[in-house]
């Protein structure tokens, strides 16, 4: 056996076991001027072994991805796997798509329930201000005596006879109550309204009387408790 033939020969059983564990080999490819493994010969060259493996050289080793199944590439490299993200999902399908956000749900300030109880909610200070007006309006003292005033103040109510004296207050200064909360109300962000902070939970809101001298009230305060806001004390 002559040098080019054991050359062969020894690439062979390389490849063979590279490839340990497939189904033996029939066609080997070699890249030609691999002079480090004594392959000199043309592009085309051909050598049949005794086994029937054929030995090929070629100019360029094709990619993995071409080769024919029964095909063995020296020097070629299988790709890593693909997987689409996450690692667990299914090749080829794609993840569902995030949910979309839902449109914030609108702030009922007043609700009433199928049973016919009445739900005043206030988160600022105008909501407050905006139920009291329409309790002393349609005379409707019950849910904001319950709910809208602070704990402070309707404790204080409590002591003295109860919702029956928080009544009689709101319709003894009724129409001083309208007028004085009705002219805060349209200059709540005006120069009428002087804002001044008593605690960091409490706020004072003072309406500037000095062009309004018949108004009989003129301070305001609203506390927060626990995130919503109530009605500390009118005077």
């Amino acid at each position: 056996m002559n040098i080019s033939s054991r050359i062969v020969t020894a690439l062979v059983v390389t490849a063979v076991i590279v490839a340990a564990g497939c189904e033996p080999e029939k066609t080997i490819r070699v890249k030609r001027g691999a002079s480090m493994l004594g392959l000199e010969g043309e592009i085309g060259q051909e050598t049949l072994l005794a086994d029937g493996t054929r030995v090929v050289v070629v100019d360029e080793l094709p990619s993995a991805r071409s080769k024919k199944k029964d095909d063995v590439i020296l020097g070629a490299v299988e790709p890593p796997p693909f997987y689409t993200a996450p690692p667990y999902s299914l090749p080829g399908v794609s993840p569902p798509p995030p949910p979309k956000p839902q449109p914030p749900k609108e702030l009922k300030l007043r609700e009433v329930t199928p049973d016919g109880k009445i739900i005043l909610r206030a988160v600022m200070p105008e909501h407050v201000m905006a139920h009291l007006v329409e309790a002393v309006r349609t005379r409707e003292y019950a849910p904001f005596y319950a709910q809208m005033l602070s704990k402070e103040a309707h404790d204080a109510y409590q002591r003295a006879g109860g919702e029956a004296v928080f009544v009689e207050w709101a319709e003894k200064n009724r129409k001083d109550l309208l007028t004085f909360l009705n002219r805060m109300g349209s200059n709540w962000n005006g120069s009428e309204v002087i804002t001044e902070r008593v605690t960091a939970l409490r706020m004072r809101y003072r309406l500037d009387r000095r062009n309004l001298p018949d108004i009989r009230f003129e301070i305001v305060e609203i506390v927060n408790q626990g995130g919503a806001v109530r009605l500390a004390m009118i005077r």
